[in-house]
Formats: C-alpha cells, sequence, structure tokens
C-alpha cells in the first residue's frame, strides 16, 4: 500500500503548531507516507515546495485543480496541468471540471439519485456538455504524455460529480477519463460508497481516503469515522489496485497527529 497526503493538510499543520513545513514534511515521511497531493496553481505560485519535497523525500501522487469548463475553454490550463505533472513525476491528475448554479443547479439535485433522469438531463445541459468535452480533450492530452486523467465524487450539491449516476455518466462519454474513487462524499444523495465502488470499481485509479463522523458527517481521522474501509480496501487488493491511497482530512482540529494517526491506520492493510 502506497500512501500520500494532501499538502494542505500539512500548510494547516503548520498553523495549528508553528513547526515549519520541512519539520512537517519529515514527520510525514518518518509516517511511512510517500508523497502528497497538491494544487497545481498552488506549487505553480511556490516553486520552493519542490526542493522541500525532495529534501523530505516525498513524491507527488496527483495534482488537482478546478477548473470552469462550462463556460471557459480551459485547454492551455488543462496542457499546464499535465506538463507540471511530467515535471512532478506525478501519474495522476484530477480534474474538478466545473459546478451549475441557479435554476440548473436545483433541477440537477431533484433528478441526480436517478440514473435515467439524470443521464437526461445531463444530455440536455450545455453547460455540463462542455464539460464533458473538455474532459474529452484532457484525457487525450493526458494519454499523450502517460498520465491518466482522473475525476471524483467531488463533494457539492452544485457538482454534477457529487453523486454516483453523475460519474457514470461522465465516465461513459469519456472512455480514457478515470476515476478518483473519494470514499466520504457520496452522502450528499444518500448513496452508500460501496453501492458506488460497485457501479464505478472498473475505472478507479486513485483514492482519497476521507472519513466521517456519525453524527455531524464533519471529516475526521481516517479510521475513526463510519466509512468501511476495510471492505473497502479488500475489494481494492481483490482487483489488483495499486495505487496510492491518499489521506484526506480537510480542516480537522490536530493535523498533524491526525496525519500520523491515519497513516497507522491505513498501514494495517499493508
Amino acid at each position: 500500500m502506497k500512501l500520500s497526503v494532501f499538502f494542505d493538510h500539512v500548510l494547516q499543520a503548520r498553523e495549528q503548531t508553528g513547526k515549519s513545513v520541512e519539520e512537517l514534511l519529515a514527520i510525514v515521511r518518518a509516517a511511512g507516507i510517500e508523497a502528497v497531493e497538491i494544487n497545481l496553481s498552488y506549487l505553480c505560485e511556490h516553486p520552493e515546495v519542490w526542493d522541500a519535497l525532495k529534501e523530505a523525500g516525498l513524491g507527488i501522487s496527483c495534482i488537482y485543480e478546478f477548473y470552469d469548463m462550462g463556460r471557459c475553454d480551459e485547454s492551455e490550463k488543462v496542457r499546464r496541468h499535465v506538463e507540471t505533472a511530467v515535471k512532478a513525476g506525478a501519474k495522476r491528475i484530477l480534474v474538478v471540471p466545473g459546478f451549475l448554479s441557479g435554476e440548473d443547479s436545483l433541477q440537477m439535485q431533484k433528478v441526480m439519485p436517478v440514473q435515467e433522469n439524470i443521464v437526461g438531463f445531463f444530455e440536455n445541459n450545455s453547460e455540463i456538455k462542455r464539460m464533458a468535452e473538455g474532459l474529452v480533450f484532457a484525457a487525450k492530452c493526458g494519454a499523450e504524455k502517460d498520465v491518466t486523467v482522473t475525476v471524483e465524487d467531488f463533494d457539492g450539491l452544485d457538482s454534477p460529480l457529487a453523486g454516483m449516476y453523475g460519474i457514470h455518466w461522465f465516465l461513459q462519454q469519456v472512455p480514457e477519463l478515470m476515476y478518483t474513487l473519494d470514499t466520504g462524499n457520496f452522502l450528499f444523495y444518500g448513496e452508500k460508497v460501496l453501492d458506488a465502488f460497485e457501479l464505478l470499481k472498473e475505472r478507479i485509479a486513485h483514492v482519497h481516503c476521507k472519513d466521517r463522523q456519525p453524527e455531524t458527517n464533519a471529516s475526521v481521522q481516517t479510521g475513526t469515522g463510519y466509512i468501511p474501509f476495510e471492505e473497502i480496501i479488500n475489494k481494492l487488493k481483490a482487483q489488483q489496485y495499486d495505487g496510492f491511497f491518499a489521506i484526506e482530512h480537510f480542516d480537522v482540529d490536530g493535523q498533524e497527529e491526525c496525519i500520523q494517526g491515519s497513516a497507522g491506520f491505513l498501514k494495517r492493510y499493508v
């Protein structure tokens, strides 16, 4: 099992503890974590991160970025995303293609839980279709550079990828597109992660290990919430998944301790 963690968590741990990024990256590496997940814009704006990661013996497992493909031509940004991944030695990138707003968003929320309804809505919505076209271009650019382009079940009611049927539709439109399984984001439409796994399992190329607190659904240290990680990991192993398991718990108190605890939990399943 290869572990990574969101670099954002290191930055939050710096704010919480007063320790330097370099100190925290050494702690991350000592916990058995091999790489970080990092935002494209942040990485391009902070070139010092490259040296800090190299010094700590950490790689980059995935580079993620937000787009507005439904309204804009994002081709140059896509190319920069892929080229940055090549430079970083990252084999995966995550594209968040965009969001709906206003009446379109409200209508999407009504139809998302039913597959045939979401298919009809998506195929008649111009912004959604442009997102799909943008993802076709992104997947093609990635394939040319041996970089796998993925989408995830992004947590937000305005996201067309918040439900498993929305994700499935995009994967059907873009054969080269792959899927990042985020274990904690199917709650918006009352879906179960194991049901989503069965629907999408053949396209899983990356995993975000997000756990949720039962009463509030807040993110918590991996292994301390209600997400059935043992069953998910066993299913991934059964289909020979050999990618990264990325620790994700934005905005928790005690990020440093949670990173170490999450890594310790996941390492039980190596």
